[in-house]
Formats: structure tokens, C-alpha cells, sequence
């Protein structure tokens, strides 16, 4: 204490150069750190351009307007996709009522029982075309459009079956649809509610057939208003044992009409029996009716 009291200026030299040594240490470790900081910000902005640059496309002014485009003509054709897909469709009439569809469904089954039997093809007792619930009860609001839709596509095909004279219209059974199951009153989906793609609406129906008149019903198919997927196709023959073989007993081979006839030239052969090709055919066909949902983009 002495020291600094008998050299003031000496004492104030070193003052002065402890306080610039702080300072000067203070700022130096401020610079460092901005300059480290300023180090990773340049390492990071200079791995980020490489990245960009590595980027197919390279995400400037020119191929950002080529990707626009791009899309552009992406969503145009998926709506011309969509619109040749509505053709394939029978379409969603909203307007009908629970009512109406009742009605029309029973008008359908009477005109059906009279062109089938004007026809010659039976039909199953209390036949409803796969709607045997609603004989007796309307369906809810939300669904009726739906059933309506389903009943058409099912009546063109019973019709078409009719009108090639099949030897039976064994049956019709559906899946329930969705809306059917919904409570009555309930609201409509909401807007944001993701939809599928498509929907599938399968329903299966059985008829008896001569081999010929299959084969025109089954191609008859392809030329249906709705887009229709064939998922199963069960045929069993009405003669599913194959004729006897010709047996080597002279004596049963007597007895055999056809033997007989074939033996004897000349004979009367009014008794020859054709073995192949008058079988029926009973058939199963389980058929998937798709429902293609509006594209996203295509919704105002």
C-alpha cells in the first residue's frame, strides 16, 4: 500500500493496463464466439446449397413453372379420367325418397313376374331382387339413393337374364350397403371425413342356363351401364355323372337302345338319345359393383 502512495503514477499505469487487459480479454472472447458462431452458420448455409444443388429439380424459377405445369396437366387428366369413369357408372340419384324406392322396387317385381312368365323362367317364391326387407318397411333417407342405384344395376341384369330366356332365376342376394346401417335422421358425412377411392358393392346372383345361353348371358356382362367386377364364378352341371360306359355283357348291350340301333342299319333310330350338350348349367355369379369417388381437386 505504501508502494502505490508513494508512486501514484506508476500505480496508475498498471490500474490502467489491468482494466485493458480485461477489456482486451473480454473483447477477444466475445470475437471468438462470433466468429465460431458465424463459422457453423456459414458451414450450415454451405451444406444447405449442396443439398439444393443436389436436388432433381433444382428448385429455382424455371423448374418450380415446369413442376406447376406438370401438375396441372396431371389434374387434367385425372379429370378426364374421372369423367370416363362416370360413363361406366349408373348415376347417384339423391332425390330419391324412401318412398319412391319402395315403390318403384315393388312396381319392378310385379312387371318381372310377368315378363318371366311370359318368358318361361321361373322365379323364386316372394323373388324381391336381394330387397326382401323392403317389402315391408322403407329405408332411411341417407340410404334410399344408394339402394335405388344398386336395385337398377340388379334390374338390368335380372331383365337381361329374362329376356334370354334362362330356365330359372334361382336367386339374388346382396351385402348390405353402408348407408343402410346408418340411423334414421342421421346428418350427411362431413366434409372433411376422408373418403375411398372407390367403393365396392357386392351382390351375387344365381340362374339355371342351357350351355348356350350362359355363354350369351356371361358376355353380356361387358355391355352393362355399370362398371362391373366378376370376383367368383361357380358352375355346376345338372349331370354331373358321365354316361355309362358300353358295357361287354352281349346281354346288357341288347338292352341298350343305343347299341341296338347302332348295330342294326336300317333300323328305326327315333330312339337315339343325344348323351352330351342337353345338360343345364346352375350358376353363381358374384359380381362387385365400384363406386369411384370425385377427385379431391375436382371438388369446389
Amino acid at each position: 500500500m505504501n508502494w502505490f502512495k508513494d508512486n501514484p503514477f506508476l500505480a496508475g499505469i498498471v490500474a490502467v493496463c489491468l482494466v485493458g487487459s480485461g477489456v482486451l480479454g473480454y473483447l477477444i472472447f466475445d470475437s471468438a464466439a462470433a466468429f465460431s458462431a458465424s463459422s457453423e452458420a456459414y458451414t450450415a448455409a454451405v451444406a444447405k446449397l449442396h443439398t439444393l444443388q443436389n436436388k432433381v429439380p433444382f428448385p429455382s424459377e424455371a423448374n418450380l413453372k415446369g413442376i406447376k405445369s406438370a401438375l396441372a396437366d396431371y389434374s387434367a387428366r385425372i379429370g378426364d379420367l374421372r369423367a370416363q369413369l362416370a360413363k361406366m357408372e349408373v348415376p347417384l340419384d339423391e332425390k330419391v325418397t324412401p318412398q319412391q324406392f319402395q315403390d318403384g322396387l315393388r312396381t319392378a317385381v310385379n312387371d318381372i313376374r310377368i315378363k318371366a312368365e311370359a318368358n318361361g323362367v321361373k322365379l323364386p317364391a316372394n323373388f324381391y331382387f336381394g330387397f326382401d326387407q323392403y317389402q315391408t318397411q322403407v329405408p332411411n333417407e341417407q340410404a334410399a339413393p344408394f339402394l335405388h342405384r344398386q336395385f337398377l344395376v340388379i334390374q338390368s341384369l335380372v331383365v337381361r337374364l329374362v329376356d334370354f330366356k334362362v330356365a330359372s332365376i334361382d336367386g339374388v342376394a346382396r351385402t348390405p350397403l353402408p348407408q343402410e346401417s346408418a340411423a334414421p335422421g342421421g346428418g350427411a358425412k362431413k366434409p372433411d371425413a376422408a373418403e375411398p377411392v372407390l367403393s365396392r358393392f357386392p351382390f351375387d346372383i344365381s340362374f339355371t342356363a342351357e350351355q348356350g345361353k350362359f355363354r350369351v348371358a356371361f358376355n353380356s356382362l361387358l355391355g352393362s351401364d355399370q362398371f362391373l367386377i366378376v370376383r367368383s364364378l361357380t358352375i355346376q352341371n345338372s349331370s354331373p355323372q358321365a354316361p355309362a360306359k358300353k358295357s361287354s355283357d352281349p346281354a346288357a348291350a341288347s338292352s341298350n337302345p343305343l347299341a341296338a340301333v347302332a348295330g342294326t342299319p336300317g333300323k328305326d333310330q327315333s330312339n337315339l338319345q343325344v348323351i352330351l350338350g342337353r345338360e343345364l348349367l346352375k350358376v353363381t355369379l358374384r359380381l362387385e359393383m365400384l363406386d369411384f369417388s370425385e377427385p379431391v381437386a375436382a371438388k369446389k
